[in-house]
């Protein structure tokens, strides 16, 4: 029998186990592990806005995002603290900051502006989902 190979075919298997039982973790549920905001790297909020329609935010590693609006790019940087307040800061002084608390569900995440009054529920998707082209 040649133990080298059994080795390998081991090694293999014990690697594959450990890779599907990560597979199904909760994003949230090990966030305090990875730091605030780390559930949110390469992925991409979908939302509609008060009239309907559809916004989307890609966020990266690096600190900043990408937010398409109809008809409309612009980028900027995020933070998100302890809390769950995340905080985009646009590169365009045309925009003001804006500010979120963020809520887990089962259907994404809720997104609700300072003051309690606008609340708006977001699909989380992985990647980059806004429409370059």
């Amino acid at each position: 029998m040649n133990w080298t190979r059994l080795y390998a075919m081991v090694l293999v298997a014990l690697l594959a186990f450990a890779g599907s039982a990560n597979a199904g973790t909760d994003r949230f549920q090990t966030e305090h592990e990875r730091g605030p905001g780390s559930f949110l790297i390469g992925y991409t909020l979908i939302f509609p806005d008060e009239l309907g329609q559809e916004h989307l935010i890609h966020f990266s590693r690096f600190g900043t995002f990408d937010w398409y609006f109809p008809c409309q790019f612009e980028t900027g940087s995020w933070e998100l603290d302890a809390d769950r307040v995340l905080r985009l800061t646009y590169d365009s002084s045309q925009f003001a900051p804006r500010t979120y608390k963020l809520a887990h569900r089962e259907d994404g995440i809720t997104l609700t502006e300072p003051g309690g009054e606008n609340t708006t529920v977001a699909r989380v998707e992985e990647g980059n989902r806004l429409p370059y082209g």
